[in-house]
């Protein structure tokens, strides 16, 4: 028997990616299982000395609780890279209240990195990291939002579990253009 609901449902699950969202939220970043999945959810196509950097960083940053500034400035200590998106995913996969920057989330929000130096760009980046968090935390008070997580947890209620943050990344994520 089809049910349509459920077929739905889980095309959209798919779509957003929350069923390998879930099974990185559950692992552990030293395993190698996690970081091929990590690798695959957030095309991480760098080299294997970039990688082992970045994971090694990773359980520490999970086990101190670092936070962006830490992050982010130690992967550019270690790897002479300013890479904002992949810190804040590795803090929001520690911390699923904190969001993650992408291309899709600064278009929306009106934000760019700037900075002439990779210094500059380091310090800029997490300024800008800041306001992306202050968005969030005023967004996540409006009516809007409240819809917005609403309407998420009804058409998806098995990912109802998402942090409010996630949802609207995702909704963030999959607005385009």
């Amino acid at each position: 028997m089809i049910n349509a609901k459920e077929v739905l449902q889980a095309q959209l699950a798919r779509g957003l990616g929350l069923d390998r969202y879930a099974d990185i939220m559950r692992g552990d970043p030293a395993s190698p299982e996690f970081r091929r999945a990590f690798n695959g959810y957030y095309r991480i196509r760098r080299n294997e000395e970039w990688r082992q950097h970045y994971y090694d960083l990773f359980v520490k940053a999970k086990d101190e609780r670092l936070s962006f500034e830490q992050i982010i400035t130690e992967l550019y200590q270690l790897t002479g890279n300013v890479e904002s998106s992949f810190s804040s995913k590795m803090l929001a996969t520690i911390d699923p209240l904190m969001p993650i920057w992408d291309q899709y989330v600064l278009q929306n929000l009106g934000l760019e990195l700037t900075g002439k130096s990779q210094e500059e760009k380091l310090q800029n980046a997490v300024d800008l990291y800041d306001r992306i968090v202050r968005w969030y935390d005023d967004y996540l008070t409006t009516a809007e939002a409240k819809t917005n997580i609403a309407e998420f947890d009804h058409l998806l209620p098995e990912y109802a579990w998402v942090s409010e943050t996630k949802k609207i990344d995702c909704l963030l994520w999959s607005k385009r253009g």
